[in-house]
């Protein structure tokens, strides 16, 4: 096996301080700094040192501080290589946190750096996956890795292998116990001496059969050395083995050993119920008697282990974090953090301060994937989540697809696919479908009311998308009363919904005939008369498939389709035989091509700037306003990004941060862009001002009019930098047009709004200090 590593600075202190969970707000993020909105709602596995524990979630790492419970959080974006934790092992010898992922790459951190090993996953090994089961530390820094490869022998501090052996079984379990290794397998235990022998060859392992107690046929698992004896799960029951002999210890009715573990004075043993029911954890003294686990503690326990308090730390695959005092009270502790319900993102809106989700889906032919989590949100920076789990009311509502706030009221309205619109003022939920309004159960599924798409008009008036409907789109008007309609140009299957800076309203089509149907009410929606609509296909437009997926309306007015052909743009009057849209050439390869015509778009989204953030299965592409330039790239490899699919795009006007979600969770970036206005605002704003010697990122020149040139001066009056404004926001460097660090000084800022019959200036100043 070839070795490779790959080692960053380590955030390690910075987030032990600087991300506490239970915070009631965050602090603002710095331009070009990520932030993770991951969920943290329940353990896969659970290591220790002497002052903390740590927990590994589905996609990162929670610590615990074991003294006041502090929560803090280590992701992709703190510095880990990845996401998918499959396990995590502290090696108290070395004082490394060993984090395994799913793929076989291993994070090793400490206070000095992360240092990432793909060696195991990028090896030839066996075909296909590396999966590692367990993990067992032995001296100063050596740690044993048994899975599907065999086992291989590892140092924590190098990131080296020291070699493995290939064995024609999976590994299960491993430990070091009485100058053996021992590894179970689904064919039986089998062991080898530390010294003398080639440990890398398979022949010098014994099979522990009949003559050493154990049956002729059996299987072994979970592995653990207590009182200096050998505990091992055996076709599902506990049984210990010590001087050639092989006892039953304990077994569960229709129930399996799960994991064993002996890190404090007891033998942690967690079964699993072979059927649906709650597991069981039991803690075994040196005599081989046991108690239970505190009420409460266990439902589908996956891994737990004791500190030196006698407490005991559980991971389980249904929500919250459990800890069993054992203070003789009986009770369990349950904690929850202040992170999102789940991962899923499909649609993100933005009101003020607040982040709503709708953490539904649908598959790739419009069907149900049945996701039960809701809505979540965002309030006075506490997480909540909206769903038949916490509110009674939204029993029977799954697959949330779209989510709208009203700009002046914040009530909260969110579709689902399965089965109406919902309507939340703050204090109640109100859930239409066919039997209280205009909404149309699905054809061919009449006991669905399909909402999949919501937009509010400058009116205030709420279009829902209606999906596959006989009228395949209403309206929830101002007053309560609803309309529905069914335009001449026929599509029942329409999705998302934008409403231009016409009042016309575009629907994404999900059949295959068609992919953008418009429509527009004639400023009267009562009145069906005046009414007009159009349908955009690939025979008669510039589509290049009838695939599309998401819809934009820009700064200027354009709408931009999406598709998973690329992205085409229309700038005319859909109503006008003649707008068929366009595509974007570019130069790609010293050729012209269409843009990103290879690539399958998702979302976009409209920063400050008139930029288009255009999320797809390849990682995130920022554009200029016009599309002809790429500005940045944003992929899984080159960024904290969770996953190349992405699933929406949403930017705060005021800050612009870009919230991103993706396959894996969502993070948000500060980018330079914020909403500018016609002119500036009253109190142009610098930061960071002063300027002090440490400080080398960006400079923000904050309440500017949209796109105002930008000049900074001297006390002199010299130039020293002239730029435009991205949006609100214009940014300096501290550098001059070379790009050298000017001196320190007072310098000017004068800004004058781009509107050539009634320009607008604003002036401020900056104080550099080196």
């Amino acid at each position: 096996m070839s070795d490779k590593r790959y080692t960053r600075p380590s955030l390690w202190l910075f987030f032990l301080f600087a991300f506490a969970a239970n915070a009631a707000a965050q602090e603002p993020l710095a331009i070009g700094q990520w932030r993770s909105w991951l969920p943290y709602q329940s353990g896969r596995y659970v290591t220790q040192s002497a002052e903390a524990v740590w927990y590994a979630t589905e996609l990162s790492v929670m610590r615990v501080d074991k003294a006041d419970f502090s929560l803090d959080y280590l992701s992709k974006v703190e510095g880990l290589s990845g996401v998918g934790v499959h396990l995590v092992k502290y090696h108290p010898g070395a004082q490394v946190l060993m984090v395994v992922y799913d793929d076989g790459v291993i994070d090793l951190v400490d206070d000095a750096r992360i240092l990432t090993v793909p060696s195991l996953a990028e090896s030839n090994i066996i075909i296909g996956e590396k999966r590692v089961n367990d993990v067992f530390c032995s001296g100063s820094a050596r740690a044993w890795l048994a899975g599907n490869f065999g086992l291989s022998r590892f140092d924590v501090q190098t990131g080296l292998f020291e070699g493995t052996t290939r064995m024609p079984v999976e590994a299960r379990g491993v430990v070091v116990w009485r100058d053996s290794v021992w590894v179970s397998t689904d064919e039986g235990l089998y062991a080898a001496p530390l010294q003398g022998v080639n440990l890398d060859d398979f022949g010098n392992w014994r099979w522990l059969g009949p003559e050493a107690g154990f049956p002729a046929d059996y299987s072994a698992g979970a592995l653990a050395v207590f009182a200096d004896r050998l505990y091992l799960a055996m076709d599902g029951r506990l049984v210990r083995y010590a001087d050639g002999q092989v006892t039953e210890v304990h077994q569960e009715s229709g129930m399996s050993l799960h994991f064993l573990t002996a890190e404090g004075a007891h033998l942690v043993a967690g079964f699993r119920c072979n059927g649906d029911c709650n597991g069981r954890l039991l803690y075994f003294d040196a005599a081989d008697q046991y108690e239970p686990s505190a009420a409460q503690c266990v439902n589908r326990p996956l891994y737990a282990i004791e500190d030196e308090q006698g407490r005991v730390w559980i991971a389980d695959e249904w929500r919250k974090f459990r800890l069993d005092r054992r203070d003789g009270s009986g009770e369990c502790y349950q904690f929850a953090t202040n992170t999102p319900w789940s991962a899923n993102t499909y649609d993100i809106e933005l009101w003020q301060d607040e982040v709503w989700i709708a953490a539904g889906g649908v598959s790739s032919i419009f069907g149900y994937l049945f996701r039960p989590d809701g809505i979540m949100a965002r309030v006075d920076g506490q997480w909540s989540a909206y769903n038949k789990f916490t509110r009674p009311e939204l029993n029977g509502l799954e697959d949330f697809l779209a989510v709208q706030i009203h700009p002046e009221t914040g009530v909260v309205y969110a579709g689902s696919f399965l089965d109406g619109l919902v309507v939340y003022d703050r204090q109640q939920f109100t859930v239409y479908n066919d039997t209280n309004s205009t909404l149309n159960n699905a054809i061919g599924d009449p006991l669905r009311t399909r909402v999949s798409g919501l937009a509010l008009d400058g009116e205030g008036n709420l279009w829902v998308a209606n999906h596959s409907a006989e009228r395949p789109f209403s309206v929830l008007r101002p007053d309560g009363t609803w309309l529905s309609f069914a335009p001449p140009c026929v599509a029942h299957e329409l999705a998302q919904v934008v409403v231009d800076l016409f009042g016309y309203k575009w629907f994404v089509v999900t059949n295959n005939n068609a992919g953008v149907l418009v429509y527009d009410d004639g400023g009267t929606i009562e009145d069906p008369s005046d009414d007009r609509c159009r349908l955009f296909t690939a025979l008669n437009s510039e589509l290049p498939t009838n695939k599309v997926n998401c819809l934009a309306v820009d700064l200027d007015g354009a709408v931009w389709v999406g598709t998973n052909e690329g992205p085409i743009i229309f700038e005319c009057d859909p109503f006008v035989d003649q707008c068929t849209g366009s595509r974007r050439i570019v130069e790609q390869d010293n050729f012209g091509a269409y843009l990103l015509e290879d690539e399958d778009v998702r979302t976009i989204a409209v920063d400050g700037a008139n930029r288009k953030w255009v999320g797809t299965t390849n990682g995130v592409f920022v554009l200029s306003p016009d599309g002809l330039e790429e500005q940045a790239r944003f992929t899984a490899d080159n960024s904290p990004l969770f996953d190349n699919l992405i699933t929406d795009i949403a930017i705060h006007p005021q800050t612009g941060e870009v919230y991103i979600g993706t396959g894996k969770g969502m993070l948000s970036y500060r980018a330079e862009a914020t909403a500018g206005g016609v002119v500036h605002q009253s109190d142009v704003l610098v930061f960071p001002n002063p300027v002090r010697p440490d400080y080398e990122g960006p400079i923000a020149i904050e309440g500017l009019a949209r796109d105002a040139n930008v000049k900074i001066t001297d006390l002199h009056g010299q130039l020293v930098y002239e730029t435009t404004a991205l949006g609100g926001r214009a940014i300096w460097y501290g550098t001059d047009y070379n790009g050298r660090r000017v001196q320190s000084g007072v310098y000017l800022v004068f800004a004058t709004s781009d509107n050539i019959q009634n320009p607008d200036t604003a002036v401020a100043r900056i104080l550099v200090i080196h």
